[in-house]
C-alpha cells in the first residue's frame, strides 16, 4: 500500500494570496497497512514535500508577517521545496523576500516573460528607475541573490505553455521512484540563452519547458500553467527599444540601469500613457497524485482534537478528488480560455480538482459566467478584502460559485483541507 496525505491552507491575508502546504507518503507493507488501520502508530513519512504558492497583501504587512512566523515553526528549520509566484503585483509577491530570509525555498519557480514585457509589468505599477523592487522586473535571479542571499537554491522559469501539457499516466506506478536529484526540477540554461546575459549566477538558474511537470517520487505532481496568450502585442516596438539597452539592464552598474530604466520608464509613459494596462502573465498551477488513487478520505474542519493532535472525527470518506488549482489572478474569461487550461492539464486531471483557488480573487474581469460548472470544484477560495475598494469578490462570481463550496478568506479566516489517499 501507499498512502499519502496532503495538506492545502490559505492564510488569512486579505487582499492578497499566501497558499501553502504539504505532501507526505508512506510505502507501508501489508503487516503495516493492518496497523495503520487499527489505529496503531506506523512508520514515519518516507518524505515531506512542501510548498508555498504566492505571498503577498496589500491589506496590511503584520497579515504576512504573522503567517510566515506560522509556516516557520511548521517547517522545522526546513527550507520550503517549492515557492511558486504567479506574477509580479504587489498584493502577489511583497512578503516572498521576508519568506526567504525567514525559511528559505529550493526552488523559486516564476513564469518566464521576456524582459521588455517585465518592464511594461513593473512601469504598470507606478514603479521608478530608484524603488528597490524594480529590479525584480530587470532581473529576478540577481534580485533574489541581492535581497535573499542563500535564501533560495535555484529559480525555475517556466516557459509559455504552447504546446501539449504531460502525458495522463493510467497506470499506478509499483513504487514510489527515487527523490529527484538535489539540483532539483527543470533542466539547466544559461541566462544569455534566455536574456541574452551572461554572469556568475548562471548555476542557480533552470529552466521548465512547455509539457514538463514536477513530480515528487512519482506519487504526486506539480503542472505549471504559463498561458501563451499574456504577452501583449507589441504594436509600438518597446520590444526593440528596451533590447537596445539590454546591456546596461543586465549587465551594467547601478548607475548604467538606473538611467536605462529612467529613458524607459519616460518613453512607457509616452508611448502608452501613464498606468496602462498591460496583458498580466499568471502561472496557473496545478497539483494532485499519479495514476489512479482509492480510499480518498477529506477533512477541512479546524476542531481542537485537530490542531492538538492531528486526528478529529469529521473525516469525509470518498468526497474528494484530492486535486488543488491554483489560478493566482489568472484570466478565464471565457469558455475557450477555460478550454485551453484544461486541454493543456488533461480533462482527467481536470476532473480530479477538489480545491480550486477562483482567480483574480473574484474579479469578473478574470472570470466568465458557468465557469464554475465548468471546474465543479468541492470547495472554492476566494482570497480577497471585501472591505476594500475593489470590492472583491464581485456578486456575480460568487453567485456562480455559490453551489460549489465557496470560502472566504480574508484578514479574518483562514482555511486548510486534509486530504488522505491511498492504493
Amino acid at each position: 500500500m501507499i498512502k499519502i496525505h496532503a495538506f492545502h491552507q490559505f492564510f488569512p491575508v486579505g487582499q492578497g494570496l499566501f497558499g501553502t502546504g504539504s505532501v507526505e507518503y508512506w510505502k507501508l507493507s501489508g503487516h503495516e497497512a493492518i496497523r495503520e488501520q487499527s489505529g496503531d502508530v506506523f512508520p514515519a513519512a518516507e518524505r515531506t514535500y512542501r510548498w508555498v504558492y504566492d505571498c503577498g497583501s496589500i491589506s496590511g504587512k503584520r497579515l504576512v508577517t504573522n503567517a510566515i512566523a506560522d509556516l516557520k515553526r511548521d517547517c522545522l528549520g526546513e527550507k520550503i521545496d517549492l515557492l511558486t509566484l504567479s506574477h509580479f503585483h504587489n498584493d502577489h509577491i511583497n512578503g516572498v523576500v521576508d519568506l526567504l530570509n525567514e525559511i528559505g525555498a529550493k526552488t523559486v519557480m516564476l513564469p518566464w516573460a521576456p524582459l521588455w514585457h517585465r518592464l511594461l509589468i513593473g512601469f504598470e505599477q507606478g514603479l521608478r528607475a530608484e524603488d528597490p523592487e524594480m529590479l525584480f522586473f530587470v532581473d529576478p535571479v540577481q534580485y533574489f541573490a541581492q535581497e535573499a542571499g542563500d535564501g533560495f537554491e535555484q529559480v525555475l522559469f517556466v516557459m509559455p505553455s504552447d504546446g501539449e501539457g504531460p502525458p495522463f499516466p493510467t497506470e499506478s506506478t509499483a513504487a514510489p521512484e527515487p527523490p529527484e536529484d538535489l539540483v532539483g526540477p527543470g533542466e539547466p540554461v544559461s541566462y544569455g540563452d534566455l536574456e541574452g546575459a551572461y554572469g556568475h549566477l548562471d548555476h542557480r538558474i533552470r529552466m521548465l519547458r512547455s509539457g514538463q511537470a514536477i513530480v515528487i517520487d512519482g506519487v504526486w505532481e506539480f503542472l505549471p500553467y504559463n498561458d501563451p496568450a499574456t504577452e501583449p502585442d507589441d504594436t509600438f516596438g518597446f520590444a526593440s527599444k528596451v533590447e537596445s539597452y539590454q546591456g546596461s539592464l543586465l549587465n551594467g552598474n547601478k548607475d548604467e540601469r538606473q538611467s536605462a530604466l529612467d529613458d524607459l520608464r519616460t518613453l512607457y509613459e509616452t508611448t502608452f500613457g501613464r498606468g496602462a494596462a498591460m496583458n498580466n502573465v499568471s502561472l496557473m498551477l496545478y497539483g494532485g497524485a499519479v495514476g489512479p488513487w482509492t480510499g480518498q478520505s477529506f477533512c477541512d474542519c479546524e476542531c481542537l482534537y485537530h490542531r492538538l493532535i492531528g486526528v478529529c472525527g469529521c473525516w469525509k470518506e470518498h468526497e474528494t478528488r484530492g486535486a488543488i488549482l491554483l489560478t493566482g489572478d489568472g484570466n478565464l474569461e471565457s469558455a475557450a480560455k477555460w478550454g485551453s487550461l484544461e486541454g493543456y492539464l488533461d480533462a482527467r486531471r481536470a476532473r480530479r480538482v477538489s480545491v480550486f483557488q477562483v482567480a483574480h480573487h473574484g474579479a469578473r474581469a478574470n472570470w466568465h459566467d458557468g465557469l464554475a460548472a465548468l471546474v465543479a470544484p468541492k470547495t472554492s477560495v476566494f482570497s480577497s478584502d471585501p472591505r476594500r475598494s475593489y470590492g472583491h469578490p464581485h456578486a456575480e462570481v460568487l453567485r456562480d460559485f455559490w453551489t460549489f463550496g465557496p470560502i472566504q478568506v480574508d484578514q479574518q479566516s483562514g482555511i486548510s483541507f486534509r486530504i488522505h489517499l491511498e492504493r
